[in-house]
C-alpha cells in the first residue's frame, strides 16, 4: 500500500508539473501580441508608415514645381511679340539691301550715283558736293569735303539729273551731257520734251512715233515702237502714247494709262509687252516723274511696293520714326545707306532707326534750321542753307564747316 501510495503521489506530482509547464508555454505564445504593442521595433513600423506619406508629397512636389517652371517660361511667347516686330524690320531691311546692291534708288551707292533735280538741286559723288546756289543758270558750285575747295562750274544750265558723275539736261529739244565740271561732252537732238533714264539707258519720250533708246553716252541703241493693242479681226493698231505716262521701278521702265494694261519695255526685243501688274489707286502706285528708282515709295504712314501696291513696312505699327525723305519732297528717297539702319525724322528731331531690333538712337545733332533747308547726302553729312550761306554738317558729331557765304 505504501508503495502504491507513493507511486500515486509521484504520478500526481508529475501531472501538476506538466500542467504548469503547459500554462507557461501558452503564456509565452501570447506575449508577442501583447508585447507587440509596446516593443520598439513595432513602434517604428507605424512611424515608417507615417513617414512614407510625408515622403510622397515631397516626391510629388517635383512635378508640382514643373508647372511653376512652365509658368515662369510663359513670358517667352510674350517675348515673341517684339520678335514679330523685329521680323517686320528685318524683312524690310532685306528689301533695302537688295535694292542698294542693285543700285536702283536715288543717292550714291555701290553701282550707281543718281540724283534727280526735280525739287532738290544737290548731289554728292566721291566726296564732292554739287550745289545749285540760286536756282538760276550757271550758278552751280562743287565743294570737295577733303580739300575744302570750292569751285564754280563752267555752265551747267538747268540739269535734270546727275548720273555717275555727269550732268544731264534737256535744252529746248536736245539732251546735253556734261562732265562734273559743267563742260559739255555730247548732245542728242531728241525733238522731245522728256527723257527717262533707267538701268539699260535713256528712253526719249517721242509719243506718237518710235522713241529713241540711248546709251548714257547719248548714242542711239534702238528705236522703240509705239505699243499696239488688238482690235477687230485679229488686227492691231498703235495706241495713243501721248495719253500714257512713264515710270521706272526696279531698273525697268513702264508705260501706263492709269488703267490696265500696263506695258513693260523689253530691252532684249526692244518692244513693249504687257506687264502683269495690278491696278493701284492713288499716288503710291505709279509716279511718272521719278525715274531710275527702285520699287519702294513712301505713301501716308507706310512704305509701298510700286509694282504690287503691297505695304512692305509700316513705321507707325513698328513704333519708329519715318524716313527723313517724307519731309524732303523725295518720297522715293528712303535715307538708307547700306547698313542696318535708316535715318528717321519725326518733325522735330532726327534719329537712326535700327531695323534689326526696331530700336532708335538718341537724337542726332542736326542744325537748327527748317527741315526743307536740310538735304541729307549720306550716313554722315547733310547740307543746309540759311540767310548767311551754305554749310556742310556732320550730324554724327555736330561739326559744321562753311561751303560758301552769300554776298551781301
Amino acid at each position: 500500500m505504501r508503495r502504491k501510495t507513493v507511486a500515486l503521489l509521484l504520478a500526481l506530482t508529475m501531472c501538476l508539473s506538466l500542467l504548469s509547464a503547459c500554462g507557461a508555454d501558452s503564456k509565452s505564445d501570447g506575449e508577442p501580441s501583447t508585447a507587440g504593442n509596446t516593443s520598439s521595433p513595432a513602434e517604428q513600423q507605424p512611424d515608417e508608415k507615417e513617414e512614407q506619406p510625408a515622403q510622397q508629397p515631397e516626391e510629388a512636389e517635383e512635378p508640382a514645381q514643373k508647372p511653376e517652371e512652365s509658368e515662369a517660361s510663359t513670358p517667352e511667347p510674350e517675348q515673341t511679340e517684339p520678335t514679330t516686330e523685329n521680323n517686320a524690320g528685318t524683312e524690310f531691311l532685306a528689301l533695302l539691301q537688295e535694292e542698294w546692291q542693285n543700285g536702283f534708288y536715288e543717292g550714291e551707292g555701290p553701282r550707281h550715283t543718281y540724283f534727280n533735280f526735280r525739287n532738290v538741286h544737290i548731289a554728292i559723288h566721291n566726296g564732292v558736293v554739287y550745289i545749285d546756289n540760286t536756282g538760276l543758270a550757271d550758278s552751280w558750285y562743287s565743294y570737295n569735303i577733303a580739300t575744302k575747295e570750292l569751285n564754280k562750274l563752267e555752265s551747267p544750265r538747268w540739269p535734270n539729273n546727275f548720273i555717275d558723275n555727269c550732268f544731264y539736261e534737256l535744252e529746248v529739244s536736245k539732251i546735253v551731257k556734261r562732265d562734273c565740271n559743267g563742260a559739255e561732252l555730247k548732245s542728242f537732238e531728241s525733238g522731245s520734251v522728256a527723257y527717262y533714264p533707267f538701268e539699260e539707258g535713256i528712253l526719249v519720250a517721242a509719243y506718237e512715233k518710235p522713241s529713241p533708246l540711248l546709251s548714257y553716252d547719248l548714242e542711239k541703241i534702238a528705236e522703240i515702237p509705239v505699243p499696239q493693242r488688238k482690235i477687230e479681226h485679229g488686227l492691231k493698231e498703235d495706241m495713243n502714247v501721248s495719253k500714257f505716262s512713264f515710270f521706272c521701278a526696279d531698273g525697268t521702265i513702264y508705260l501706263y494709262q492709269g488703267t490696265s494694261p500696263i506695258y513693260r519695255l523689253n530691252t532684249d526685243t526692244c518692244e513693249w509687252e504687257v506687264a502683269e501688274l495690278p491696278e493701284i489707286d492713288g499716288y503710291a502706285g505709279r509716279n511718272p516723274t521719278v525715274p531710275f528708282c527702285g520699287k519702294y515709295v513712301i505713301y501716308h504712314d507706310s512704305i509701298y511696293n510700286w509694282l504690287t501696291g503691297e505695304v512692305v513696312f509700316d513705321w507707325e505699327e513698328a513704333g519708329v520714326y519715318p524716313p527723313v525723305s517724307t519731309n524732303q519732297y523725295r518720297d522715293h528717297f528712303l535715307c538708307y545707306f547700306g547698313g542696318d539702319q535708316y535715318l528717321g525724322y519725326n518733325g522735330s528731331e532726327f534719329r537712326w532707326v535700327n531695323l534689326k531690333d526696331l530700336s532708335m538712337s538718341d537724337p542726332l545733332t542736326f542744325p537748327n534750321s527748317v527741315s526743307d533747308a536740310i538735304t541729307v547726302l549720306n550716313d554722315t553729312y547733310c547740307v543746309y542753307y540759311d540767310e548767311y550761306g551754305w554749310f556742310l554738317w556732320n550730324y554724327n558729331t555736330g561739326a559744321e564747316e562753311t561751303i560758301m557765304t552769300f554776298d551781301n
